[in-house]
């Protein structure tokens, strides 16, 4: 007997934000990645923050180089016991938020195996133009 297979993954929602403080109720995505694994996720925000570190006053370099150096352990083992994690540079007036959180994926296709719908043909990825 075959066994259902789920239609939940698991994985992990990441993203970007910034806020001024003259109005921080408003936010800003600057970006955000769906990963399978807390590596990847805790990856992802390592990748950003090294990226922008070179920009930043000493006292947020500071804090980036902290987590950078040392506090991401903390963060993937958060992140490994199901709890979310957010890391928070103040540069200037700017708040730059990164957050990664558990999540389940509802699996809606897959792109493997013989019975795709006719429209996976129609509208797969960008062809090239002749």
């Amino acid at each position: 007997m075959n066994r259902p297979t789920s239609v939940l993954l698991r994985g992990y929602q990441c993203e970007c934000h910034t806020s001024r403080l003259a109005n921080s109720d408003a936010t800003t995505l600057l970006g955000s990645v769906d990963v399978e694994t807390a590596p990847q996720a805790v990856r992802w925000i390592r990748v950003a923050v090294r990226t922008l570190s070179p920009t930043l006053n000493s006292e947020a370099f500071e804090e980036a180089w902290q987590w950078l150096s040392e506090d991401h352990h903390d963060a993937l083992q958060s992140l490994v016991q199901g709890e979310p994690v957010t890391l928070t540079l103040q540069q200037g007036a700017t708040t730059i938020q990164w957050t990664a959180r558990p999540v389940q994926f509802l699996k809606l296709t897959t792109r493997h195996g013989i019975n795709l719908p006719a429209c996976t043909q129609e509208y797969g990825p960008a062809r090239q133009r002749e």
